[in-house]
């Protein structure tokens, strides 16, 4: 594996790391969010089931008034001729061991005040007509209109004050006649409200619909902000909107799940290293017991086994399988000469155009020192194999520059082939070794001669 395969194969563990440290990094991330939300969805759970106990308070309130105007209500249509003395004999009795915040009960005629109990403190709004009072006239018009249970509020009152207003309508004779009204008082009950609420442990805001998110009557409107929740309550004919949250605000958890969710990233990040460094080391591990240290080519641990391969299927094609076997003429020399740091340059550097040579089915090993061997499979006669001989030879002679150093480097070579010169690897390698030592011996004898 030449040095860009090994660069390829490293990026390719650092990817496979990465990618393992990204998901677990989002599966603990998931996780995290999980809970969070899980912790958030239990504590909106507890306020909403503190909020139901709240509205049942609330509204226990207005139910109870309700229903003291519906009994009065019953009175007034069976006793259609009752004086005034006998109505406040009547209510006197009916109020008089109830905890009620009711203020005021009226009656009007078609759409005027005629009558108010107690009569002390609401004289100013006898004679009234509401149809003509702004904040109350839509009310009084619907209830006549509709002949339907109205709760308003809060609004201003004519007679001074705020309250909320229950209206019904009183029907004689089966036709409109005029309405019944019971005003509840509104300090009162926005106390009530405010004692439930810490009893309760919560902290609410309520609007009007038509108000709703600006104007609340009740509570702090940033409840809104600070992401209440938000609940739409009928209370008779009317929507109230509310916004809840725990007295004192939600839990704060961005800290906490913010360390888990770092602490999370950190995991995934080691995970990612520890296994980056298991998968490199056990690849430099296969990768020292498979290579040569100095030029990253195959070593005969590799070559016993990559020849039994090729040899098994050339069996089956027919085809031969060419060993060329290459050693530096007078490498010594240049160990001598230059040192050993040059040596290695020029081991290098034969290594890598060894590698380039453009053959089909190739694979280069060093066999140890300045021997190398090239192992070509799939060449289907002696004449491939000369061809490829050609090719090689035009490579491994070459001029070696280094510094001002320039050697000529002149490889001998020796082929032989399986299954013609031998089936075992070492009679194959015995057979291309004595050709390439043949082939030297020529060299010096002919260098000799020129000499």
């Amino acid at each position: 594996m030449n040095i860009k395969a090994n660069k390829l194969y490293a990026l390719r563990i650092f990817s496979i790391c990465a990618m393992v440290s990204t998901l677990s990094i989002m599966v603990f991330l998931f996780a995290i969010d999980t809970l969070e939300n899980r912790d958030r969805q239990r504590e909106r759970l507890e306020v909403m089931e503190r909020f139901l106990r709240f509205q049942s308070g609330a509204e226990s309130t207005i139910n109870e008034s309700v229903n003291l105007m519906k009994g009065y209500l019953a009175y007034i249509q069976t006793n259609p001729g009752m004086s005034e003395e006998d109505t406040k004999r009547y209510l006197d009795e009916l109020l008089s061991d109830k905890k009620t915040l009711i203020r005021n009960i009226g009656i009007m005629k078609d759409t005027t005040i005629i009558w108010n109990y107690p009569k002390a403190g609401n004289e100013k709004a006898i004679g009234v007509d509401l149809s003509e009072i702004p904040g109350q006239s839509e009310e009084v018009l619907g209830v006549k209109e509709t002949l339907e249970e109205f709760f308003v509020g809060p609004v201003e009152l004519v007679q001074g004050g705020m309250g909320f207003i229950v209206r019904d309508p009183v029907i004689i004779g089966g036709s409109y006649w005029g309405q019944m009204s019971i005003v509840i008082d509104g300090d009162r009950y926005l106390e009530q409200m405010d004692s439930i609420a810490d009893d309760l442990g919560l902290s609410i805001v309520i609007f009007n619909e038509d108000e709703f998110p600006l104007k609340p009557f009740y509570g702090d409107r940033e409840i809104l902000d600070r992401g209440g929740l938000e609940l739409d309550v009928e209370v008779l004919n009317n929507t109230l909107k509310v916004a809840v949250e725990p007295l004192g605000g939600w839990e704060e958890t961005s800290a906490k799940f913010g360390m888990l969710k770092a602490s999370a990233v950190i995991v995934g990040l080691t995970i990612g290293f520890l296994l980056h460094m298991v998968l490199y080391t056990r690849y430099q591990l296969k990768y020292q017991a498979t290579r040569d240290r100095l030029t990253g080519l195959n070593n005969r641990y590799v070559l016993d086994h990559h020849y039994q391969a090729v040899t098994k299927a050339s069996d089956s094609s027919g085809e031969l399988v060419g060993i060329f076997i290459l050693d530096i003429n007078n490498f010594k020399k240049i160990n001598d000469s230059y040192g050993h740091k040059v040596g290695d340059i020029v081991l290098i550097e034969f290594a890598k155009l060894l590698e380039s040579v453009g053959v089909k089915d190739k694979r280069v090993f060093r066999l140890g020192g300045d021997e190398f061997l090239i192992l070509v499979s799939g060449n289907e006669g002696l004449q491939d194999l000369k061809h490829v001989e050609r090719n090689i030879r035009a490579k491994a002679e070459f001029r070696f520059k280094y510094e001002d150093i320039e050697i000529d480097i002149i490889p001998s070579l020796g082929l032989a082939s399986y299954p013609t010169d031998g089936y075992t690897l070492d009679e194959v390698m015995h057979v291309a070794d004595s050709r390439m030592y043949d082939e030297k011996r020529l060299t010096k004898q002919r260098n000799k001669r020129i000499d």
